[in-house]
């Protein structure tokens, strides 16, 4: 008859194959015991800082959870959310360096002896002191405590400076690998018939320094005291302004430790 239809060809029925329903809900079936696993499962927050700061040497930084309800609020609102991010006490910087031993306690000692005398003189205009890791400190001291421009005498008032710094490095001579003592400049060119460019000024700085050091330490190897000029060839800041020049003109002191291995 004219109004009969055809019956459809084998594999051309509507939909999709009869597979491919087992395998969707073998794969939904998946994702649901998985996320059961994430539910169910919790994190040792104590061995996993122990991990992170293993790995970075870093102060543990501990991420918000997302929170699905803050997530779709926000993003109904046009906003990006982003998760708030809190350090955790300081307490726990303590807890690893107490729990260091030997020299890598002795040089935590050393590093806190030079922070104490900064703050209880009140010199942290001038003197600055950070510990780089476990095996370096560096000690930076501005030139204007240090110099006049365009010289490499120190100033009379920075004398009594050195010599706290250098008595307190001294009483850890033994612990010391070396102290690289780094003389930095602006980029402004120096004019002085004495002094080629700033590279040589910064040299000359630095060694005026070495040499005033090992007039005052009594212990310490003087192989040990190493004077190095790098000019405006380091900057910390920018040469840009009057501030940035000054910061950029200084004397570092990198102290290196002897650990046991």
């Amino acid at each position: 008859m004219a109004g009969r239809k055809k019956p459809a060809p084998p594999g051309e029925e509507g939909g999709a194959p009869a597979w491919m329903n087992t395998y969707g809900d073998m794969v939904t079936l998946l994702l649901t015991f998985f996320v059961l696993l994430f539910s169910m499962s919790t994190i040792d927050a104590r061995k996993w800082e122990e991990l992170v700061q293993s790995f970075t040497r870093a102060p543990y930084v501990a991420v918000q959870a997302l929170n699905a309800d803050e997530v779709i609020e926000e993003a109904l609102r046009g906003n990006s959310w982003e998760p708030s991010v809190t350090t955790t006490p300081t307490e726990q910087e303590a807890e690893y360096d107490t729990n260091l031993s030997g020299n890598r306690k002795r040089f935590v000692e050393l590093y806190e002896m030079i922070q104490s005398y900064i703050k209880r003189n009140g010199l942290e205009s001038v003197l600055q002191a950070t510990k780089e890791d476990d095996d370096s400190i560096l000690i930076r001291m501005t030139d204007r405590a240090l110099f006049d421009s365009g010289k490499v005498d120190i100033k009379p008032e920075a004398l009594p400076i050195l010599n706290d710094t250098c008595a307190i490095l001294d009483n850890y001579h033994d612990l010391i690998e070396t102290v690289w003592i780094q003389g930095h400049t602006d980029n402004v060119p120096i004019h002085s018939d004495r002094y080629k460019d700033n590279s040589d000024l910064s040299a000359m700085r630095a060694t005026s320094v070495r040499r005033y050091m090992l007039g005052i330490m009594e212990k310490i190897d003087p192989a040990k005291l190493v004077a190095e000029g790098f000019g405006e060839y380091r900057p910390v800041d920018t040469n840009e302004t009057e501030e940035g020049r000054a910061n950029n003109r200084r004397v570092d002191f990198v102290i290196q430790a002897k650990l046991e291995e």
